[in-house]
């Protein structure tokens, strides 16, 4: 082997992904057609998730050697990064048909199925690639997680801890573990996984993402939502929108209904409050979970900057509007000040979009999501300002806020 192309692969191993760029470069500078050093180029690439760029490194390295089954497994795991996944399916079909007997290509491919729910399809696949390798931790994860979804817990159990046994120092199923876990309601079970994850390899996003959410578990309305949120990605892409237009028509039918009869207007109204505080739960939940977590041992070294401003500024906004709400109600005795009652609304509405603000702040590096959010605070502002100076102008801007914000969740959900 080339010795560069040996010290590259070293160095990618430690996880020094920049040193092995120079290494590859040398080894390309000397043979532009070196297929191998142009894959772990590709390597490199997606390990610093410039996905684009690592693809277009693989394909280079195809068109050397186009019978070479690594080189589309590596393709398709780009596309699988880029969410690409029919593309990735493809090229995971292609590397099978070079190499039967590959099994990390079955492992990858089970895992895509997965994530387009075809679950039965992903064990098959799985349990095909453990035909060649019973110890292949990729296949072994992947079966897990099938199982799981399938609801065959005992069996996903099992898998687990029989891949635990081959590997015990392995984070990534450790990682899947916790993930199963959690998906079961067993959270505390899932973060002692997730906590040896990171122990094994502290950078580990995966297991960061799923102890935060172990954590935030502890929180029992957070809790349930997010087993409710894992059944509901579980079903197909439609049902996924289907659910909540068919809950929110439901909650309006049923409670016209019963406003419509004097002796069950009450039943009606309390079933309405019942939904506007699922609604509004699950908008706050995230940072309000995350405010917790600031206080935690483990969580306040767990949430990102994001996290950490979302949570403070949606808990300060929230407290701002009760503050100002006490105060319009004993400014006057026996009256609620208007204007200061229109700006307790404002601070109160204005949490729901400081939820969804990426940081540092910018209204052009985040989505639309992040600058319709932006727009909304904004709004909220200019609202609190307008009740002071005039009344009917904050009522419009709270209008235009109200419109705005109830198009853009509709507009999510169908997303």
């Amino acid at each position: 082997m080339d010795p560069y192309i040996e010290r590259a692969s070293l160095l990618l191993r430690q996880g020094r992904v920049n040193d092995a760029i120079t290494q590859l470069k040398n080894a390309l500078q000397q043979n532009p057609d070196n297929d191998e050093a142009l894959a772990l180029y590709a390597r490199c690439y997606f390990d610093k998730k410039e996905f684009d760029e690592g693809i277009k490194t693989t394909l280079r390295a195809i068109a050397i050697d186009p019978a070479n089954h690594y080189y589309y497994y590596l393709l398709a795991f780009g596309y699988y990064r880029k969410n690409d996944n029919p593309r990735a399916i493809e090229y995971l079909q292609k590397s099978i048909e070079l190499n039967p007997w590959f099994c990390e290509s079955y492992g990858l491919l089970a895992l895509v199925l997965i994530e387009d729910k075809a679950f039965e399809k992903a064990l098959l696949k799985a349990n095909e690639g453990l035909e060649i390798d019973p110890e292949n931790i990729t296949c072994l994860n992947a079966r897990s997680v099938a199982l799981n979804k399938l609801k065959r817990t005992d069996d996903a159990i099992a898998t687990m801890q029989y891949a635990l046994s081959q590997d015990p120092d392995n984070e990534f199923t450790h990682s899947t573990a916790g993930w199963n876990y959690l998906e079961k309601g067993k959270n505390k079970v899932a973060a002692t996984h997730f906590r040896e994850a990171l122990r094994i390899n502290p950078n580990n996003i995966n297991a960061r993402r799923g102890l935060k959410e172990a954590l935030k578990s502890l929180i029992p309305p957070y809790r349930w939502l997010l087993q409710y949120s894992f059944w509901l990605n579980n079903k197909g892409k439609k049902v996924r929108w289907v659910i909540p237009v068919g809950l929110y028509v439901l909650v309006r039918l049923s409670a016209s209904l019963l406003q419509s009869n004097a002796a069950t207007q009450t039943v009606g109204a309390v079933l309405i409050a019942l939904y506007l505080v699922f609604v509004l739960t699950t908008w706050l939940i995230h940072p309000l979970a995350n405010f917790f977590l600031l206080f935690h041992k483990d969580g306040k070294h767990a949430v990102d900057a994001t996290e950490k401003w979302t949570a403070l500024t949606v808990v300060g906004s929230l407290a701002i509007g009760v503050t100002v709400f006490l105060i319009a109600c004993i400014i006057i005795p026996g009256e609620i000040y208007p204007p200061m009652l229109v700006a307790a609304i404002a601070f109160w509405a204005m949490a729901l979009p400081l939820g969804n603000i990426q940081y540092p702040l910018s209204f052009k590096a985040y989505t639309g999501k992040n600058k319709i959010a932006m727009v909304l605070v904004v709004l909220g502002i200019l609202t609190v300002i307008a009740a002071f100076i005039n009344l009917d102008a904050a009522m419009i801007i709270g209008t235009v806020f109200i419109v705005l914000f109830v198009i853009n969740s509709w507009v999510t959900v169908f997303r």
